[in-house]
């Protein structure tokens, strides 16, 4: 064990365990997914190896988490005390959906009934937005319209 002293001017302990982590780590984050979602049981696991003293690249392998979010999470940590903003998983992630913005023209578009299937609504939205658009796409976006619809009718 060593002693290092860290910024505010508390020591803390560094711990290296010699073990194998590979057992460990599946186990915890299967049990850890029983209560929260992937994400943060693999943020979690990151957290206590990377506490344990472990490598950007071994925390990689041991818990499919990409290297750049390892990284920012090691600064994170390092540069505030642990809090639970470190478990949430925050808006935005993700890319943004390609009718963003024109949505609500978009269902007033099928609110006229002109569209009988996910093709066609997807053949309009090239047509009419300039979107290239899957059926999958179109038929998710009926789907929101639908329950957008029958929310408002109740």
């Amino acid at each position: 064990m060593e002693k290092y002293k860290t910024k505010v001017g508390r020591h803390r302990i560094e711990y290296r365990y010699t073990g194998q982590f590979d057992g460990w780590v599946d186990a915890t984050m299967e049990y850890m997914g029983t209560l929260m979602p992937p994400t943060l049981s693999k943020r979690a696991a990151a957290m206590l190896l990377l506490v344990a003293g472990m490598g950007n690249e071994e925390i990689v392998d041991l818990t499919g988490m990409c290297i750049r979010s390892v990284r920012a999470l090691r600064k994170t940590m390092e540069e505030q005390e642990p809090t639970a903003e470190l478990f949430a998983i925050k808006p935005g992630s993700g890319r943004k959906k390609k009718t963003e913005g024109i949505e609500e023209q978009v269902w007033a578009e099928l609110d006229t009934g002109n569209y009988s299937t996910n093709k066609a609504v997807a053949d309009m939205l090239k047509e009419k937005f300039g979107i290239e658009a899957s059926v999958n796409l179109a038929s998710r976006l009926v789907k929101r319209w639908k329950e957008t619809r029958e929310g408002a009718a109740e």
